[in-house]
């Protein structure tokens, strides 16, 4: 922005020299012209006066568009500074959260302890306080991904926008299903879906909807499934648990068990947006790596995926920077630097990058 008003103000410099060495021109051949002879000197020295009213009209100009500046330019900040606050808040509350559940997870590893070692002490006592234990663990107690991703309703809206891409897909498999959000909505569509997760909390859930879904490790089981065993792969909020060197075998396995001509659908939180690397991303301390949109999508294609694309979604808008009014000075100039920041800092928040196996 300073950049773009320093410009303007070499501009406007240049523009007052020449309006200068103008009225001083116009001076000097109206005199020579023998016109107001008895004021000789006396038209440069008006048009002198003329052009020293300018200069100093456009010098109060400057000085409102810089109050109005600073004004803006501290409500923006403001805006900013509120934001931060808000996410300080949240990040606190969080900390207190993850806290509470780390002082219970010790306090039960205690008890577990002190069975374990008391004589006569059941073994079912015991498998039954680490099965509480292990439901508990805030890796996967399903509260938090309720209170910071959302309901199970909440979910299955923001999952509907990418039923078109398995419009005419069957035998679907849901890596990292949880509660089963995708799988209810292709249930609701008549189409056959199976779901695969780590979690047992989450897929307790799930199986209570009557969902079709298991315990087990990803990769593992795509390993085990013939080849061109689906008619598309979908995961939601997953990748970016993954190894590396995991994501990349996990696309390829996926291409080999896809049917010719079906689709595959990863998504992810979207690492260019800030508010969503900062906000949503490190929220969460199993994530292991931002993934680029760039990077997915050459991932897929080296798999042999065609037709890759990307899908941005998710509105940041009532989160973004105020832009000035059209009738305030330099408005435009103004905006078109908010609207850098604000796709910089407000971008769609989640990204998915599909692609077809043919």
């Amino acid at each position: 922005m300073r950049r773009v008003i320093e410009e303007l103000v070499e501009k406007r410099k240049k523009e007052q020299d020449k309006l200068s060495t103008a009225f001083d021109e116009l001076g000097k051949l109206i005199e020579r012209r023998g016109l107001f002879k008895k004021k000789k000197g006396a038209v440069r020295q008006k048009l002198a006066e003329i052009n020293q009213a300018l200069n100093e009209l456009v010098t109060a100009q400057d000085r409102e568009w810089d109050a109005y500046n600073n004004n803006h330019s501290t409500g923006v900040f403001k805006s900013l500074q509120w934001k931060i606050e808000k996410m300080e808040a949240e990040y606190s509350h969080v900390k207190t959260l993850l806290s509470n559940f780390i002082t219970l997870e010790a306090s039960l590893q205690r008890l577990i302890d002190t069975v374990d070692k008391k004589s006569g002490a059941g073994e079912e006592t015991s498998s039954g306080l680490k099965e509480i234990k292990k439901q508990l663990s805030v890796y996967q107690y399903s509260d938090f991904e309720q209170r910071f991703r959302g309901g199970a309703e909440e979910v299955k809206e923001k999952l509907k926008q990418y039923l078109p891409v398995f419009d005419t897909a069957d035998n679907i498999l849901d890596i990292g299903c949880g509660r089963g959000e995708f799988l209810e909505l292709m249930q609701q569509e008549g189409q056959k879906a199976r779901g695969i997760d780590i979690s047992a909390s989450m897929l307790k859930e799930a199986a209570e909807k009557g969902l079709q879904c298991e315990k087990t490790d990803a990769l593992q089981y795509l390993n085990r499934q013939p080849d061109a065993s689906f008619g598309g792969i979908f995961s939601a909020q997953v990748i970016e648990h993954l190894q590396p060197e995991y994501l990349r075998d996990l696309v390829r396995e996926s291409f080999r068990a896809l049917q010719k001509d079906s689709p595959i659908l990863l998504e992810t939180i979207n690492p260019l947006s800030l508010f969503a690397l900062s906000n949503i991303y490190f929220l969460d301390v199993t994530h292991r790596k931002p993934l680029h949109p760039e990077y997915m999508r050459y991932l897929l294609e080296s798999s042999g995926f065609s037709d890759v694309r990307i899908i941005y979604s998710g509105d940041l808008s009532e989160e973004q920077l105020v832009e000035a009014g059209p009738d305030q000075p330099l408005a435009k100039e103004f905006n078109t630097n908010v609207d850098k920041l604000n796709k910089m800092l407000y971008f769609s928040p989640v990204y998915a990058v599909t692609g077809i196996k043919r």
